[in-house]
């Protein structure tokens, strides 16, 4: 019998998530907690980022853009969508003057498969961290007086960009896209996804950011107290697995133990990971 997983992730990956689960030999329970929304104003920041202009640039002088960064594969979706037919991304992406920076090999692959090459991507560690740690081998050389933009989500943090200003970066954070917490409308969705976990018992849980635990963990709050303890027990007697540091801190911070950290940020490592540990 198959070890089944439940992961929390985004609806538009979620068919993926099960491919790639059932190709590892696992059984697979997606459980969408939010949606991904284009923030149709960052198209005027994007073009104002690589055109000039001021306020830009805290601090930065002239025209145009350095280097690139992309910190996941859906913000490379939502930065071309949002940008197509009004803006030449790709094209900018192109100019031998810009480097492009990637966290972790599917955002990498996203960009190669439209055509954009990847310059700089941690080795190891897909995250900000692992980012930071790779400039900081480097010596912090390559980012000083750089002009930098971030395309990705709101909800990303700060301590990247601060890390590049205070290694001497000019940095741009625009966000492309804004995460929306699923709207499960009046029909009772939510308490039968709720339910159809609990039914599940799953194996393993698996939570993909500290956002998609501290949502979930936010909509079983509002539960029934009956089935909250229920979804509270599934916490107990699963093996809870974070991707990254900071997810895994998020989760113990309210009392949940946390059985495994993946050490590779990508949701096939963390696949991997389970089949080597248990």
């Amino acid at each position: 019998m198959r070890k089944r997983v439940a992961a929390f992730r985004p609806e538009s990956v979620l068919e993926r998530s099960k491919e790639e689960a059932e190709r590892h030999g696992f059984d697979f329970f997606g459980f969408p907690v939010f949606e991904l929304v284009e923030r149709q104003e960052a198209l005027k920041e994007v073009k104002g980022a690589f055109e000039g202009g001021k306020g830009d640039f805290e601090g930065g002088k002239g025209v145009g853009v350095d280097a690139v960064v992309f910190t996941s594969l859906n913000g490379v979706k939502k930065a071309f969508s949002l940008c197509e037919g009004k803006f030449d991304l790709k094209g900018r992406l192109l100019d031998g003057g810009v480097e492009v920076w990637a966290i972790g090999p599917v955002t990498r692959a996203e960009l190669e498969r439209r055509g954009v090459r990847v310059d700089f991507m941690p080795p190891e560690e897909y995250s900000a961290r692992g980012l930071m740690r790779l400039i900081e081998e480097r010596g912090g050389v390559e980012v000083g007086g750089k002009k930098i933009v971030f395309l990705r989500s709101s909800a990303g943090g700060r301590e990247i960009l601060e890390f590049l200003r205070g290694r001497g970066a000019f940095v741009r954070d625009i966000s492309v896209y804004k995460v929306a917490v699923k709207d499960w409308g009046e029909g009772g969705e939510e308490k039968e996804r709720f339910s159809a976990l609990v039914a599940y018992n799953p194996d393993f849980v698996v939570f993909t950011s500290s956002l998609t635990f501290k949502t979930f963990f936010g909509l079983a709050e509002r539960l029934e107290e009956g089935l909250r303890r229920e979804v509270l027990a599934v916490l107990e007697r699963a093996k809870v697995v974070a991707i990254g540091d900071l997810t895994a801190e998020s989760i113990s911070e309210e009392g949940v133990r946390v059985d495994l950290v993946a050490g590779r940020s990508t949701f096939e490592g963390v696949l991997e990971a389970l089949k080597r540990r248990f």
